[in-house]
């Protein structure tokens, strides 16, 4: 048979999904799947095989297959439903293929407990089962044939590479659109000028085997390894994130695969050191949606590459346009939403944002306000994933809080009620036999912390505040939060908590809130990028008499932490979390300030007076004192005199000791 074009119009209702729903019990849904897929080869994802299978992939490890595509798929949710899961097994199949859904009758989803559930239901209900005209599968080299949008992306990056050095591309489109495929031909027409070496990084070397596989199809002699390709004297290579910051290859191109699955200051950091470099993101997709990645990124972009293009693609290429399985997901995961449109010149005043506590059940009734709310998250956060939606509709101890201007929603606060804990658990958790559940703010402060008195404390913490963005910076996060504080009493709540990526500048608006930082993780988020802070505020008076002492605690043991796991923080975020609630530090006594007046005329060396010189840095940090950049390299963060003179731009260490010297003297003239 003649190989189908997959991109010709005539070709598209051969390459629409079938989407089969089986819905009964396990042993009616496992004989049904058994007929539709005993003569093909395919994939099942599940927790209990059939008896007739030999064994199934939990949904847990279904991301080992990502780059991979598959004909035929079987999502076995009798055991439950997996959110991340199922978005991921959806993308796995290919145009013409099939994906059949078993569930439990859909009457006993909809008699459950879980909202998630009820909702879903109610979709699959709605959706009849599509059936595929033709079992026609288009030819697989046939999918090395170039869209017009993915012509123009491989012209795009030949640009990057030929054309002024500092204008990134960056290709946005949700999955199954073939912009690793339009990376990968694009890299082979790179690879064939001849020495030239392409890099690609990504969340995880297995995304990026389709750019890969594209490439290795464009040339004609092409040698292949894991990870790596090469061509006469040419080469492309997978190099991890974290290696490649670590290292900073030389290349003549960077090919950054599913960005938002990246944290942004890494990318940040990639940007800055790569003259041509080029990023393709998925909008909505597994990982997250790319929404708030686009937005938080473009700033970056913006900020430090003004230059930059970006380029959509919207046809699809390894399915139909319109294809049933994709529609349907969108719909039950909501991957496309969208916060609410506002007009751009709406005036504001943030005293007309009504704050109300939401009943979930409301969300089930409505819809477009579903929607919204979750278009509202995924907005504010570049990490949110199907699994936040199943979160946000049935978390057991989640408290969802609404900031209306007039009937439109711009502002949301997801609350998780924490606490008290039973006093035949205090022991145990102290002993670290015990962790239970959805007690992330308590367990922290008693175990981390050396506060076990929180135990018998009622907590709240703020797991997410999102914004609208058309109208960020404000007020109506702090709004949100003022609601939340006044009306605690209420709840008989004692003390307010959050948990979050730290940045100086989301430390700051929690502190302009009355929220202190108490702890930082030691350990970098892989979402983020960032350590983790923990930050509170005591409500009812044990509350504050906690949040007194975890503060006193993390001024005393901060400082001697930055040495041994905070060495390479930035000083902007060192300097936010060191500054005093009150805005003063520890005095210098009589003695330091003699050495440091000794040390400042040249008359003493920096050994002599490390002790007076540290003890000058706690001082300045803890009042607010800008320029202390010298004074945390060397004194807190103990980095070699080398490092220092690297980070301030100086020749060696006799020019940082003489900016040393300069730092000191300034504050003895003050």
């Amino acid at each position: 048979m003649t190989p189908v074009n997959p991109h010709s119009s005539s070709a598209a209702r051969y390459r629409w999904r079938r989407f089969r729903l089986i819905a009964g019990s396990r042993e009616q849904g496992y004989r049904r799947a058994e007929k539709r897929v005993a003569d093909s080869s395919f994939v099942w994802i599940g927790r209990k095989p059939p008896a007739w299978l030999e064994k199934a992939l939990p949904p847990e490890k279904i991301d080992g297959l990502l780059g991979q595509e598959v004909t035929s798929l079987v999502f076995d949710a009798h055991d439950g439903f997996d959110a991340d899961a199922f978005a991921i097994a959806v993308g796995l199949v290919t145009g013409g293929g099939q994906f059949l859904l078993l569930t439990p009758p859909l009457t006993q989803w909809q008699a459950s407990g879980s909202r998630f559930l009820r909702r879903l239901a109610g979709l699959l209900e709605k959706s009849a089962p599509y059936t595929c005209l033709s079992d026609v599968l288009p030819a697989e080299e046939d999918h090395a044939i170039a869209t017009a949008e993915q012509v123009k992306i491989i012209e795009a990056l030949r640009h990057v590479v030929h054309g002024h050095r500092k204008r990134p591309l960056v290709v946005v489109a949700d999955r199954g659109r073939g912009k690793s495929a339009a990376f990968g031909m694009a890299a082979a027409t790179v690879l064939a000028e001849g020495g030239r070496t392409v890099l690609v990084t990504a969340p995880r070397r297995k995304a990026t085997l389709a750019l890969f596989r594209h490439a290795a199809l464009a040339l004609p002699e092409v040698q292949e390894h894991k990870g790596l390709l090469e061509q006469g004297d040419s080469q492309m290579q997978f190099v991890a994130p974290d290696e490649l910051l670590r290292t900073l290859p030389a290349c003549d191109l960077l090919l950054v695969d599913e960005a938002a699955g990246i944290p942004v200051p890494m990318l940040e950091k990639l940007l800055l050191h790569y003259r041509r470099i080029a990023f393709s993101t998925t909008v909505h997709g597994y990982e997250g949606s790319g929404k708030g990645f686009d937005l938080r990124f473009s700033r970056v972009l913006d900020r430090h590459r003004p230059q930059w293009k970006k380029l959509l693609m919207h046809e699809p290429v390894r399915w139909a346009a319109d294809d049933p399985l994709e529609k349907f997901t969108f719909r039950a995961l909501l991957l496309d939403a969208e916060p609410a449109v506002i007009a751009g010149d709406v005036a504001f005043d943030v005293e007309r944002v009504v704050v109300e506590q939401l009943h979930r059940d409301e969300l089930l009734q409505n819809e477009a306000l579903l929607r919204q709310l979750f278009g509202l998250l995924i907005s504010a956060h570049y990490r949110t994933t199907p699994a936040d939606l199943q979160h946000l509709i049935d978390a057991q101890n989640l408290h969802l809080w609404v900031g209306w201007l007039d009937e439109c929603p711009v502002g949301a606060m997801l609350v998780a009620d924490e606490g008290p804990l039973p006093q035949g658990l205090h022991e145990p958790v102290m002993n670290g036999k015990r962790r239970p559940a959805d007690h992330l703010l308590p367990l922290t402060l008693a175990t981390r912390c050396g506060c076990p008195e929180v135990l018998d404390l009622h907590c709240e913490r703020v797991v997410r505040i999102a914004v609208h963005p058309a109208l960020q910076q404000r007020g109506i996060g702090s709004r949100l939060l003022q609601v939340l504080r006044d009306s605690a009493p209420d709840r008989s709540v004692d003390l307010l908590g959050s948990s979050f990526g730290a940045t100086p500048e989301l430390v700051r608006f929690w502190r302009r809130n009355g929220f202190d930082p108490v702890r930082l993780g030691y350990r970098r988020e892989a979402s983020s990028g960032a350590h983790s802070v923990l930050v509170l505020q005591g409500l009812s008076s044990a509350a504050q008499s906690v949040q007194a002492a975890s503060r006193e605690g993390f001024e005393d043991r901060f400082p001697l932490q930055l040495a041994e796991v905070f060495a390479s923080l930035a000083p902007g975020l060192v300097k936010v979390l060191m500054r005093g609630p009150d805005g003063r530090g520890p005095r210098l006594s009589q003695a330091d300030l003699v050495s440091l007046r000794t040390f400042s005329d040249g008359g003493r060396e920096y050994l002599d007076c490390v002790g007076a010189l540290y003890r000058l840095a706690l001082c300045q940090l803890a009042d607010g004192t800008n320029d202390t950049e010298i004074l945390i390299f060397k004194l807190l963060q103990k980095r070699s005199w080398q490092d220092v003179a690297s980070a301030m731009g100086l020749s060696g260490k006799k020019a940082v000791v003489t900016r040393l010297r300069q730092h000191v003297a300034l504050f003895l003239a003050s």
